[in-house]
């Protein structure tokens, strides 16, 4: 029987594709504790958040698992959950160390200057590099600015009122910062 809508949910995974003629399911773990799954005791699956008992979980390859849960004894059973996201209750969640947030936190939240509260927009998504994460903002005139998650720029994170408050480096924000210019074919002279 699914939960009430009232529970917060987390997405830990997303069902690929069906494994073997059992009822296994490839799943694509979205979540940075590598066995997460075998902690768990039930996931819960699509839109209405139907309860799932796992009965195996085991690794795959890369960040994949191979999850197998009652009442899915096939592979059309399977298949039938293709694309449908991995849910646990937001309580679940493991806690984080000071100053480390959850991507479902940041989603959606208010970014301001810290230095005369100016909203800049919305977190609209992240972007995941090598050394940090990188915030897309949308402002509310439809531009996006890309914030890099450093301490030099993120001030404060307020999950209660749901904002962020940034301190950006100079020509961040601006629409006139300065781009290098190429130089066109016929201000080239004397090269060859």
């Amino acid at each position: 029987m699914p939960i009430q809508k009232t529970t917060e949910w987390a997405t830990i995974g997303k069902i690929v594709a069906p494994f073997g003629l059992r009822g296994q399911m490839k799943v694509t773990s979205l979540t940075d504790i590598p066995d997460r799954f075998a902690h768990l005791e039930e996931v819960y699956l699509g839109s209405e958040y139907k309860s799932y008992t796992i009965k195996e979980v085991r690794p795959y390859k890369g960040n994949m698992v191979l999850l197998k849960v009652a009442g899915v004894a096939n592979a059309t059973a399977a298949e039938a959950l293709r694309n449908q996201d991995v849910f646990i209750p937001a309580e679940q969640l493991a806690k984080l160390p000071p100053d480390f947030y959850y991507q479902h936190d940041i989603l959606g939240l208010s970014v301001e200057k810290v230095d005369g509260g100016q909203v800049v927009g919305t977190i609209v998504d992240i972007m995941p590099t090598g050394g940090n994460d990188v915030y897309i903002i949308k402002a509310s005139d439809g531009k996006q600015y890309l914030i890099p998650a450093v301490k030099s720029i993120i001030k404060q994170v307020d999950l209660i009122r749901r904002v962020m408050y940034i301190e950006p480096i100079g020509g961040m924000l601006d629409d006139d910062a300065v781009v290098d210019e190429q130089e066109s074919p016929d201000e080239e002279e004397g090269e060859e």
